[in-house]
């Protein structure tokens, strides 16, 4: 049986890393860590004040928008970094989806939930009384003819701006699984155009943790590092909070064939599973990890042993990375010593719904460019059977690559990816 490809034509993010696959590279090969203090409110008096901020010069893009969008953006950060990673491609996005018929596309978005704009509704308030505090929000929340409100938007909102703004396309569907939701978005896509449902998806998402509701409330999970993320050291003690947006374009073979495009990668396998175990945390046996590192493997047709590399979740939690490693030890069997496993997230930060399309972005320059991204911060590495490279990157031709995310209630998600170049 022929394997089935989803051809990937670009990946874009905007992330603490940088805009664009030449500053990811750079960032990574000069083994940067984005952490810094928090300049998007004042963070004095919590446990951690640092997290990876996207840097405000590479979100100009957001000055191109009419200004009902520009309210929008200013209130929403998660809007201002999509419509910005959207904007610095505008003309290569609107060429693409000209060129292909309107209900062969579609976009799949994996989106984080809404934060309330505490401090701007605060100043906002004349009147300190039930009355005033409703009738801030009632001058905020407009609706401005575009189908947005400067805050409590529906999710639909990045979707109907890439209509309105970028380009109009055939299908929308949005995906809110937490830490998976754009991973999720990336399977969702991939099965769209493996079906022959569609010729052209853009598929990704957006998320950012960096406001102070999103901050105390995880803060109170006790999964933020009061120190440094530290993914699969004996000593990690919680994640550090990141953002990003991004997409990346699946195209099929028909679409690749018709326009003569090379694409240097293809998603050809993912699996999803449930833990069903607990709201807040996953199972800590991994067994729900499993079943999607197998799925995928099964549907892209691999042996483990075919895998070069896994860029992994590796939250730095307590419970996430034991449990991680053990469910691909298992699925590894004898080849996990040959198999590198890494986290990027002490270098870039936990995106949440957007950690998906951003770890994905880092695969795919990892795979293209012959890296291993080291594991930054790890200095004493839990004992496993898996190759754990730390301190310094590695250089290893990556054939095959498999990315996980989980999420909040145990929802998992693993892709598989070939380098078609090799």
């Amino acid at each position: 049986m022929s394997r089935l490809r989803a051809y990937v034509l670009d990946t874009h993010t905007l992330s603490p890393l940088g805009l664009g696959s030449s500053a990811l590279l750079a960032s990574l090969k000069d083994q940067k860590c984005a952490a810094a203090p928090i300049t998007q409110f004042d963070p004095a008096g919590l446990p951690q004040t640092n997290a990876c901020e996207v840097n405000t010069a590479d979100i100009h893009c957001i000055e191109q928008l009419t200004e009902a969008w520009q309210i929008v953006a200013t209130n929403d950060r998660k809007f201002a970094l999509w419509a910005s990673v959207l904007q610095s491609k505008r003309a290569e996005l609107q060429a693409l989806f000209g060129s292909c018929p309107k209900e062969r596309t579609a976009l799949f978005l994996g989106l984080g939930a809404n934060a309330f704009p505490v401090q701007r509704i605060a100043m906002s308030v004349a009147d300190y009384s039930a009355f005033g505090l409703n009738e801030a929000i009632a001058e905020l929340n407009f609706y401005n003819g575009k189908k947005a409100n400067s805050i409590f938007n529906h999710a639909d909102l990045y979707g109907t701006y890439f209509h309105q703004e970028i380009a109009p396309y055939g299908f929308c569907r949005n995906l809110m699984t937490a830490c998976s939701s754009s991973t999720q978005a990336l399977a969702f896509g991939a099965a769209q155009v493996m079906s022959g449902q569609a010729d052209l998806v853009l598929a990704g998402g957006t998320d950012s943790i960096i406001n102070q509701f999103a901050y105390i409330s995880f803060g109170k999970l006790g999964v933020l590092s009061p120190d440094r993320c530290k993914p699969f050291d004996t000593g990690r003690n919680g994640t550090i909070a990141g953002e990003c947006a991004g997409y990346t374009l699946l195209a099929s073979e028909d679409f690749v064939r018709r326009h003569g495009l090379q694409p240097q990668t293809a998603l050809i396998g993912f699996g999803n599973s449930m833990d069903a175990y607990k709201i807040t945390a996953p199972d800590p046996s991994g067994a729900g990890v499993e079943r999607a590192v197998r799925s995928a493997l099964q549907m892209a047709q691999l042996a483990p042993e075919a895998i070069d590399y896994i860029n992994a979740h590796g939250t730095g939690t307590r419970s996430n990375d034991e449990a991680e490693l053990r469910a691909i030890e298992r699925v590894m069997g004898s080849a996990a010593a040959q198999i590198a496993v890494s986290s990027t997230k002490d270098r870039h930060g936990h995106a949440i719904a957007a950690a998906g399309i951003q770890e994905f972005h880092v695969l795919t320059t990892c795979m293209t460019n012959d890296l291993i991204a080291a594991n930054l911060s790890c200095v004493n590495p839990i004992q496993t059977t898996l190759e754990l490279p730390f301190e310094t990157n590695r250089t290893k031709k990556i054939k095959y690559a498999l990315t996980n995310n989980f999420a909040f209630g145990g929802v998992n998600c693993s892709l598989v990816l070939e380098n078609l170049s090799l």
